[in-house]
């Protein structure tokens, strides 16, 4: 891979950890202690904002997931192994890369 192809991936990867960032405020607060509509309380508004609390906790798991995966992509650029299939040591096919830049794996091990 050159060097302006990593540079690249690592401008990509650091505008996704921005947004996530900037998403990842409100995400939390709408996963704290639920609050109910004291207008229509009743089991079934309970229960919706029960459930609208467990979809914001799902968000934020995934959010911080995600940006577990791009600080360990921008690890890797920084280290120089960036690209390179952690189970077969392979590079990655760039266009995986390219539809996903925090892919670890090759096709061929992704698959097995």
């Amino acid at each position: 891979m050159t060097e302006e192809e990593l540079e690249q991936f690592r401008i990509r990867l650091e505008r996704m950890r921005s947004d996530i960032e900037q998403t990842g405020d409100a995400s939390r607060q709408s996963a704290s202690t639920v609050e109910l509509d004291q207008s229509s309380v009743g089991r079934l508004s309970r229960m919706d904002a029960m459930q609208a609390q467990q979809v914001a906790r799902e968000l934020v798991a995934r959010r911080e997931e995600q940006s577990r995966r791009i600080d360990g992509a921008l690890r890797r650029i920084s280290r120089g192994d960036y690209g390179c299939c952690f189970v077969c040591g392979e590079e990655i096919d760039p266009n995986r890369l390219r539809a996903d830049p925090t892919l670890t794996r090759c096709i061929g091990c992704a698959s097995a």
